[in-house]
């Protein structure tokens, strides 16, 4: 058993080792390793450790060589991300043949593997709420079992929602209702206990159930109850309102008196009788996800995930043609080698116009990663890219701070198209460079509208490694150094640190120049640049 273990081990690494190494055929050994799922959880979780990849951006002095950790803790992060939704698109996809195939809690706990989280974890944090309100119970001599002769289904539902209060747990201040923590099981159960209706029903029915309570989402146009279904054939079910007034709902008078003032009367009534399937509470939360978005600012990595999340649920679970464009505006080529081929696109067998599609686009987004994977870019006589892969610099005219992480000796047509560049000093003939902003966004930045930094704090390079989510993807670290320079003033001397960022294999291996003029730059730049002033960088003849 464990030789069989450590064998998967070695495996799961060195498809590492090639990932974190070359970006060809990157995607193929993402492929494979994500086939063990959660096989390679442990050892993927040994290689992160408890630190964030954004901290493994360590800033040294020239002289210092930086290590690989921070790139491969990125990598194992990602990869354990996408064996989580892996996992969790193949339990929603065995819904669409059978919707009572996969409980409600487990369904809307498997949100949280779209983000990295292990079933277990989740799984954990809702088994021990489940044993504390037991605990809860017993010290007060509340009757939790059918048998005993004192046991009120309705009380005991009350005594529920009461401990989750002492647990912290109550609906959301109305300025919150939309943010975006309150949709994840992951937050909601931790750090977000102030949450809205539909996730503390997940939390209750979780608890309800423990205590062999037939306990079940219920859905209302505006509102999630619980519906509770009683053992004596005789007695009327009720309805649950988390933290309602009233907490307990009757059957026959309250819902449909609910229903009609919210415009719903006659026959229709009748649908909104019955519990609400699994299928019906995810698609809800994705469109909460959605509607949240719309409305509410969030960090850039959660929003990506979170709009991956909705429209992954409403493929997997409708099979709607809408979804596919939506969805693969968010897919990376990382989701399109994993989850999206091993599971998403097969489980869409018998919606065959709809799986081609997301076939179709899943494999030209690889085939173009292939492209990209393949260019190395050199500097040539008839190039004069002045600048390189790992500079900061602050856009001219608009005066924001980004990081240069790519360049194309001439602009592209697609860009010459989209932008008026005919204030440019040298209009469209001149290099154009791939850049990240502090904000997470990419940009296209002509070459005129570069002005080096020529001295970055400790708080900027701090706020860049870990503000920007992508970073030890691209770049191992960042090397300073410290000069003093004369004024003009007095001839007092100023002191500049000028810094780079170190490339990542995948960036040394498509600029194979640009580690060494990195260098060249942060010891003076006199064999390579020329100062002019004190204030701008040109390229100086060799």
């Amino acid at each position: 058993m464990y030789a069989a273990r450590r064998m998967i081990d070695m495996k799961v690494l060195k498809h590492l080792d090639s990932i974190v190494m070359k970006r060809v055929g990157r995607y193929d050994h993402a492929n494979a390793l994500t086939k063990f799922l959660f096989d390679a959880w442990d050892v993927l979780e040994i290689e992160i450790g408890t630190v964030d990849p954004s901290e493994h951006l360590e800033i040294h002095e020239v002289g210092v060589a930086h290590s690989l950790s921070a790139t491969r803790v990125y990598w194992a992060s990602e990869l354990l991300t996408s064996i989580g939704r892996t996992h969790a698109v193949g339990l929603w996809s065995s819904l669409r043949s059978d919707n009572n195939s996969v409980s409600f809690v487990q369904a809307f706990s498997s949100i949280s593997c779209f983000f990295g989280k292990h079933p277990d974890e989740i799984h954990s944090l809702l088994s021990s709420l489940n044993y504390r309100c037991k605990d809860h119970l017993s010290r007060l001599n509340i009757p939790f079992s059918q048998a005993d002769p004192k046991y009120d289904l309705k009380e005991l539902c009350m005594h529920i929602c009461d401990f989750m209060t002492t647990e912290g747990y109550r609906t959301v201040d109305p300025p919150n209702f939309r943010d975006l923590h309150n949709l994840l099981p992951h937050f909601y159960l931790t750090s977000h206990k102030r949450s809205i209706p539909l996730s503390l029903v997940h939390i209750f029915v979780s608890i309800a159930q423990s205590l062999g309570i037939a306990a079940f989402p219920f859905r209302l146009p505006l509102h999630v109850l619980v519906h509770i279904t009683v053992p004596d054939p005789e007695v009327d079910d009720f309805f649950v309102d988390v933290f309602g007034v009233p907490t307990i709902i009757n059957l026959r008078d309250d819902i449909p008196a609910i229903l009609e003032r919210q415009g719903i009367h006659g026959n229709s009534l009748m649908h909104y009788l019955s519990p609400s399937n699994t299928t019906t509470m995810l698609l809800r939360n994705g469109r909460f996800i959605l509607s949240s978005l719309n409305l509410q600012r969030t960090s850039p990595s959660l929003e990506l995930s979170s709009t991956l999340l909705a429209f992954t649920l409403f493929l997997v679970l409708t099979g709607t043609s809408q979804s596919v464009p939506h969805l693969m505006s968010q897919a990376d080529p990382l989701d399109c080698a994993t989850f999206i081929t091993e599971v998403l696109i097969p489980s869409l067998s018998n919606i065959r116009e709809v799986q081609n599609d997301l076939r179709q686009a899943s494999q030209q987004s690889l085939e173009e990663e292939a492209i990209s994977a393949q260019e190395v870019k050199l500097r040539t006589p008839n190039t004069t890219v002045r600048y390189f892969v790992g500079m900061l610099f602050e856009h001219r005219s608009l005066r924001y701070t980004a990081l240069i992480t790519g360049w194309d000796p001439v602009m592209s047509k697609s860009w010459i198209r989209e932008t008026e560049i005919s204030d440019l000093p040298r209009g469209r003939d001149q290099p154009c460079y791939h850049v990240l902003c502090m904000d997470n966004s990419s940009r296209y930045v002509a070459e005129d509208n570069i002005k080096p930094l020529l001295s970055a704090s400790d708080e900027l390079l701090l706020q860049m490694c870990q503000g920007i989510r992508i970073l030890p993807k691209l770049f191992t670290g960042v090397l300073t150094k410290t000069t003093t320079r004369s004024s003009n003033v007095r001839d007092a001397p100023v002191q500049y640190r000028r810094a780079r960022f170190v490339l990542s294999p995948e960036l040394a291996t498509a600029y194979p120049e640009d580690d060494t003029m990195g260098d060249a730059w942060l010891g003076g730049g006199e064999s390579v640049y020329t100062w002019l002033a004190g204030k701008e960088l040109v390229l100086a003849a060799k």
